[in-house]
């Protein structure tokens, strides 16, 4: 019994000095910022489609060559940082660096710093996403991931697995940000009308094709207005968009007759070959 309890240890011992040897390496201080050199973003902090986003941060627990003659030791890391939405899917290229130092005794407790700059893609939805962070240690091998939250504002968009049209608004004035709640235009106004395209299908390369036209039926019943092909859009992005905006100017005229109409728009997916029509009421008062 002694002699295989002693082979037991032997072998629980052998296997514990066996496992390799928790690595201490850590991104530490990671910083969201909305501007270089900025104060960390709060929790609350909306970044907005197309700003840039400043992220800063250092590293610990890094492996070094030591000269046993000068005692300078020498570090050798390499990284990755990417935005990331929370499906994990870059919103933009990653950016990648090294950091090669040559540290003396005095520099103990030195930490490498580095800063990076992404400019977010423009038709990006409101929400949450992360920076995320890789970093490698080419002396003891040993890697490690860290994620940054960070939050963005703007257009909310939902899910849809083909085209429609969300955030349809008519608006008094080219400026404006605000909807109608009462769409109500005097005769000669122009009409502005804005929206959102989204659930259309991508080529290669995120590329989108859409096509959009419309049809006003006046207070008799008849059109008043007929733009079967109002526009065409298409382009690709390094990240798929989330939607496309669309907008229609419509300028009536100072005898047009008061009364109810009817805008039909209707969206086309060119790539996917869908298509998706919305009604929408506004009215011509005197």
């Amino acid at each position: 019994m002694v002699a295989w309890a002693s082979f037991l240890s032997l072998c629980f011992l052998s296997a514990a000095f066996c496992q390799p040897a928790r690595s201490s390496l850590a991104v530490l201080a990671g910083g969201v910022e909305a501007g270089e050199d900025a104060p960390a973003v709060s929790q609350d902090y909306k970044f907005l489609p197309g700003d840039f986003v400043y992220f800063t941060f250092e590293v610990a627990g890094f492996s070094s060559d030591t000269d046993p003659k000068t005692e300078t030791r020498k570090i050798a890391l390499t990284y990755e940082l990417v935005p990331e939405d929370m499906s994990g899917i870059a919103l933009t290229a990653p950016v990648k660096g090294e950091i090669k130092e040559e540290l003396h005794p005095e520099d103990k407790n030195w930490m490498p710093k580095r800063r990076a700059s992404f400019l977010l893609p423009s038709f990006l939805a409101a929400g949450d996403y992360r920076i995320h962070v890789y970093v490698q240690d080419g002396i003891s091998k040993a890697e490690t991931t860290a994620d940054f939250p960070f939050r963005i504002g703007g257009v909310q968009i939902k899910t849809s697995r083909s085209i429609t049209v969300e955030n349809f608004r008519f608006l008094r004035s080219e400026e404006d940000s605000e909807p109608l709640a009462v769409p109500a235009y005097s005769p000669g106004d122009t009409v502005y009308v804005r929206f959102d395209m989204t659930g259309y299908k991508f080529n290669l390369g995120n590329a989108y094709r859409l096509a959009y036209g419309l049809t006003v039926i006046g207070p008799d019943g008849k059109p008043f207005i007929e733009q079967p092909h109002a526009a065409e859009l298409q382009s690709s992005s390094f990240y798929p968009a989330h939607y496309v905006p669309g907008n229609l100017d419509l300028t009536t005229k100072k005898d047009s007759p008061a009364g109810a109409y009817t805008l039909v728009l209707t969206v086309h997916d060119l790539i996917g070959n869908t298509a998706y029509e919305i009604k929408r009421a506004f009215s011509l008062e005197r």
